[in-house]
């Protein structure tokens, strides 16, 4: 069974209700920047669709993690994190 890939626009929305759904925010500058990702990934060996949002959503959610977590025990922090 072959399912047609989605368009790049549809896989930048697919990724915004991933992001809200996980409790976060795509901010406007970052849309543009996913969206050439996602054009680029297009024409790479095992594209996967929603999947490869899905994976891209995944690390930059634990990359925006492990720079909080940094951030909290960096020396010079009190041990708070805010925006």
């Amino acid at each position: 069974i072959e399912f047609p890939n989605y368009e790049p626009e549809e896989l930048l929305s697919i990724a915004k209700v991933m992001c809200r759904d996980l409790e976060y925010e795509m901010s406007v500058d970052a849309e543009p920047i996913f969206f050439e990702y996602i054009k680029k990934r297009m024409t790479m060996p095992y594209f996967s669709n929603a999947r490869t949002v899905r994976n891209a959503v995944d690390r930059a959610r634990m990359r925006a993690a492990i720079r909080l977590f940094s951030k909290a025990f960096d020396q010079s922090s009190d041990g708070m994190v805010s925006k």
